[in-house]
């Protein structure tokens, strides 16, 4: 028994009686089971713990007493999160392979579980914050520990999340890098302890060079999209500019070998293996798509046969199929309605951030809701370009990225409804267009 499982093991336990009088607390909690996998980073009985479900299970056995639970907001994206929902349990009851159909099912529907209790449970800024502060530390962790590790090892090795967990590959934990920056820059803009700003800046900035380091391609093109969005948006450009001069002269030349004839293949992706059975996994999930167009095959219908039926005689290294895409994986898996849902739900939010960014701009009491909708965007802007070069259609983060929006929503119709509701003499101006945006 090592001390390490002990510990987590302790802290999950003493936890458990929280979740159950404050399921709030419990829906942090599998927020950070789900993101760091303090589980994951033991070696005795810890590792296989099912503490995520021990702490569901107290935090749904203690909604019924508790008076933080409150209505879903009235937003479009809530809608279309239940439409989808509706849509991939149809899909999967026509599955092409069922038994796995019914097992990823499973799996996706916990995940949507806890997004829908977080809508619920975390309408109030104190709480929203916190879910904020949860999301960015347990995946900044990684990249603050991989971030020195691949300095201090010169880059030769990936750098990679936690083993066994949703982000455990390179490009996994690459794209949930890229996502996790922005938010990592919003808490330091808001943070008013210059220590732990600097803890935070340098948080994000090691997480850069971990997710460079993952020697993820999908990982480099989303860095390569967010870091100029970071500096477009962010308030300390005479700090980031320099680093990024610098960063731009000094980089290339002191990366390893390796990573640099990886980072090649971008051009020439007609020469490496990789690339071209990403080609080949989008051209079968969109013939699979033609021949099933309104049901898909179903969750993970990427099997050996698929391949064999389109390509007769083809041979995927490593037996491992995958759609290589969180479009062509949605495509394949549920069809063009599953398709323009899940795309629908990315636009919508979208949308709703350029509407919150717009409403709040020149408002000082809601400057957070403007500077957290400013980075939530290049968040969710990470996601859907990293994201189009591997499988990561059900990813937490995308769906907990769409429940900070709708709840940033939710605080800029409540300040409006405050605003209206003042007295004539309050030094206080209408809200023009306030509301949340159904």
């Amino acid at each position: 028994m090592s001390l390490r499982d002990l510990a987590v093991t302790i802290v999950i336990l003493g936890l458990l009686p929280l979740c159950l009088a404050r399921p709030w607390i419990g829906n942090l909690t599998w927020a950070w089971l789900g993101y760091m996998n303090p589980h994951r980073l033991t070696w005795g009985f810890a590792y296989s713990m099912p503490f995520g479900a021990m702490v569901m299970g107290m935090t749904v056995l203690g909604l019924p007493f508790s008076r933080d639970v409150r209505a879903l907001p009235r937003a479009i994206e809530v809608y279309l999160l239940i439409v989808l929902w509706g849509w991939f349990l149809l899909t999967t009851i026509f599955a092409y392979y069922p038994p796995d159909a019914w097992t990823q099912f499973s799996k996706v529907s916990k995940i949507l579980i806890g997004i829908f209790l977080s809508l619920m449970l975390l309408q109030d800024e104190r709480k929203f914050r916190a879910l904020v502060w949860v999301i960015a530390m347990s995946i900044g962790f990684f990249g603050f520990k991989g971030g020195i590790w691949a300095i201090m090892t010169g880059g030769q090795d990936h750098v990679l999340g936690p083993p066994d967990s949703f982000i455990s590959g390179n490009t996994e934990i690459g794209l949930a890098l890229n996502m996790a920056i922005p938010l990592i820059f919003y808490l330091r803009r808001q943070e008013q302890r210059w220590w732990l700003r600097r803890v935070l800046l340098a948080m994000a900035l090691l997480s850069m060079v971990a997710s460079v380091f993952t020697h993820s391609r999908g990982a480099l093109l989303g860095l390569l999209v967010i870091i100029p969005l970071l500096f477009l948006k962010s308030r300390a450009k005479l700090l980031i500019l320099p680093l990024l001069v610098i960063a731009g002269l000094v980089g290339p030349g002191m990366m390893p070998s390796n990573w640099t004839e990886k980072m090649e293949t971008i051009e020439q992706y007609e020469q490496d293996i990789s690339a071209n059975q990403r080609l080949t996994s989008w051209w079968v999930a969109y013939q699979l798509a033609k021949d099933s167009p309104i049901l898909g095959g179903g969750f993970r219908t990427f099997h050996t046969d698929i391949y064999e039926a389109y390509i007769p005689g083809y041979i995927y290294a490593n037996q491992q199929q995958d759609a290589h895409s969180i479009y062509f994986q949605v495509l394949a898996e549920h069809g063009f309605p599953g398709l323009a849902l899940f795309v629908g739900l990315m636009v919508s939010t979208f949308v709703s951030l350029r509407y919150i960014i717009r409403v709040t701009r020149g408002r000082p009491e809601q400057e957070w809701i403007h500077d957290c909708a400013k980075m939530v965007e290049v968040s969710l802007a990470a996601y859907a370009v990293s994201g189009a070069f591997l499988s990561m259609s059900y990813f937490d983060l995308f769906y907990h990225l769409v429940v900070i929006t709708v709840l940033l929503k939710v605080f800029v119709a409540r300040s409006a409804s405050q605003v209206i509701a003042a007295p004539p003499s309050a030094e206080l101006s209408p809200l023009p267009g306030a509301g949340v945006r159904a």
